[in-house]
């Protein structure tokens, strides 16, 4: 499956610089092209994110957008997270999820369990209602 990323024309006030999608979902094997909308080049890191804070690693994808730029990588990690950022805009962080089953077919309930424990997301006692579960 293919997904998209795009890199907005940011103002020079704004502190927080997240690209739309702030978070992609995919699952191992998909491509996502990155198009470049700003005025400026992102070179893009990607950094595989482990629980285990010893496990971080950056990867060998880099990719280096000029202005109206697009261009596509295809993830085929069994890693279930990787961060990137670009190395010219420091405040530009965002996130790929690689699922190893298939999202679409899971409840909101299974997603929200399985983005928990990529995020740190605390699940609150509500969640039981969200698939008409009661």
């Amino acid at each position: 499956m293919k997904h998209q990323v795009i890199i907005p024309q940011f103002l020079g006030n704004e502190s927080v610089k997240n690209y739309i999608p702030r978070i992609v979902k995919i699952q191992k094997g998909d491509a996502i092209t990155f198009i470049n909308t700003d005025n400026e080049a992102h070179h893009l890191y990607f950094i595989r994110i482990d629980p285990d804070q010893t496990n971080i690693e950056a990867l060998d994808e880099k990719l280096y957008l000029n202005s109206g730029e697009a261009k596509e990588i295809v993830f085929n990690h069994n890693y279930k997270r990787i961060d990137y950022v670009c190395k010219i805009h420091k405040g530009e962080l965002n996130s790929i999820v690689i699922f190893t089953e298939d999202y679409k077919n899971m409840s909101n309930t299974q997603r929200l369990k399985y983005l928990r424990k990529r995020y740190n997301i605390k699940i609150p006692d509500l969640s039981i209602y969200i698939d008409g579960n009661r």
